[in-house]
């Protein structure tokens, strides 16, 4: 532990992660950190969302009805303020802290999860479809997600099998042929577990929602078992992801590569932010 804290304040100056968080990260495979982002920072946030989310580009996906924001990708790349906090001493240290590496942003996105439209994801793995998709050599990258509203029991939490990241890559057929990435942004998933596999892992760990209030982090491992249900309350759950990858773990060519917003190819080190989410 004490390893892991030289190197990271060599590398941004701060340690997010308390040792007790630390810990949890590794054997839960995920931890929230409880108020992060101030409500003036939030509010920066929201409203460049709900921007992202009226801007007709090909990262922004529909659900089902056609009409309903799903997700919005890509979006340190057309966004400026998000670009800014993908960069905050504190989500960078974080990160920085459990890569223990310098880290770029593989991908970045909002799951709108918006109240009594927002769909299923299905239980999977993220790091299996950067291995096969895209090409990532290993699983170390990490995800950090905002919550831009409060996550509740009743709004569509995204749902962990703890510890299941220690189990490694739980291999799973190809759903469907060809290169439709498009598929992996939706409610039917290609590389998702069978209902046999979530009931033999899930019987032996448990099911876990992440719940916390707007402006936490919630951090996870890319191998971590995850799905979320539909949001049958008249509260919105959107969240704000952040895929940091080490630099040392860029993805290798592959055919017929992802688009950019999806997989990005800059893989140059982050220098943290230090003027504020505002500046």
């Amino acid at each position: 532990m004490q390893i892991t804290r030289v190197i990271t304040e060599r590398l941004s100056g701060e340690n997010m992660l308390t040792d007790s968080q630390f810990a949890t990260y590794h054997t839960e495979g995920f931890v929230v950190v409880p108020d992060v982002i101030p409500p003036a920072d939030l509010a920066l946030v929201r409203d460049d969302v709900e921007t992202l989310f009226a801007l007709d580009h090909p990262g922004r996906m529909l659900e089902t009805d056609g009409t309903t924001v799903r997700g919005v990708h890509g979006c340190h790349q057309v966004s400026s303020l998000f670009d800014r906090l993908t960069r905050l001493p504190r989500l960078l240290g974080a990160a920085e802290q459990v890569l223990e590496s310098k880290v770029y942003v593989y991908q970045s996105k909002v799951n709108a999860k918006l109240a009594l439209r927002g769909d299923v994801w299905p239980w999977h793995q993220d790091y299996i479809f950067w291995e096969r998709e895209d090409g990532m050599r290993t699983p170390r990258a990490m995800n950090i997600a905002l919550f831009l509203d409060d996550a509740t029991d009743f709004n569509g939490p995204l749902l962990f099998l703890p510890g299941s990241h220690l189990l490694g890559t739980v291999r799973t057929e190809r759903r469907s042929a060809g290169d439709d990435w498009a598929a992996n942004l939706k409610a039917d998933l290609n590389y998702q577990l069978s209902p046999r596999q979530l009931a033999s892992v899930a019987a032996d760990l448990g099911i876990r929602a992440a719940t916390g209030t707007a402006g936490s982090l919630l951090l996870f491992d890319p191998r971590l078992i995850h799905g979320s249900g539909t949001n049958m309350s008249p509260q919105d759950r959107r969240l704000l992801l952040i895929t940091y990858n080490s630099v040392d773990n860029a993805p290798v060519p592959v055919p017929n590569p992802r688009p950019e917003f999806l997989v990005s190819t800059d893989s140059t080190a982050l220098t943290a932010w230090e003027a504020g989410l505002g500046a």
